[in-house]
């Protein structure tokens, strides 16, 4: 989850504080790794010598080989690992966004205005986002004085808070 201040001229915006790693990128590495891993092991089937060449050992050999390069192609190709959604909350278009995916593949999943959603809740450093009909949407913890300042303010002028 993501809470962000977008300026006029600046999409990206103050996040406040960022973990030494991103956990996403570790789990898209090791997810990436895994599948090259079965698809050499299957190349490794056939490179490895043997004394015995049998009807029986090609069969088993393609059978296994077959089955490690399906599954690592597959785990290669598994895009949903890196999608999970962060909420961005945009202070000058005054909308609240879902986003999924990274980089090229980022998309935008859910939209909403800031004066379409119910009563906000303040806890501390955390504020708590509700739709309209009183579900809660997204909890916000706001680390950055000028980020925590721009969203009250955003909130207080749409009656919000």
């Amino acid at each position: 989850m993501t809470a962000t201040f977008d300026a006029a001229t600046d999409t990206k915006g103050a996040k406040g504080p960022q973990p030494p790693f991103d956990m996403r990128a570790i789990a898209g590495f090791a997810t990436h790794a895994a599948g090259a891993i079965l698809v050499l092991g299957a190349i490794g089937v056939w490179l490895e010598p043997t004394t015995y060449a049998g009807a029986d050992l090609v069969v088993m050999k393609l059978a296994v080989s077959l089955f490690l390069s399906l599954a690592g192609f597959l785990i290669l190709l598994d895009r949903r690992a890196n999608d999970v959604p962060e909420v961005e909350i945009d202070t000058v278009r005054r909308e609240v966004r879902v986003v999924t995916g990274g980089g090229r593949r980022r998309k935008i999943t859910r939209r909403t205005a800031i004066r379409d959603l119910g009563r906000a809740e303040v806890m501390g450093e955390t504020v708590r986002l509700k739709a309209a009909n009183g579900d809660v949407l997204v909890d916000v913890s706001l680390h950055d004085a000028q980020v925590r300042n721009h969203l009250f303010g955003a909130l207080q002028d749409a009656g919000k808070l």
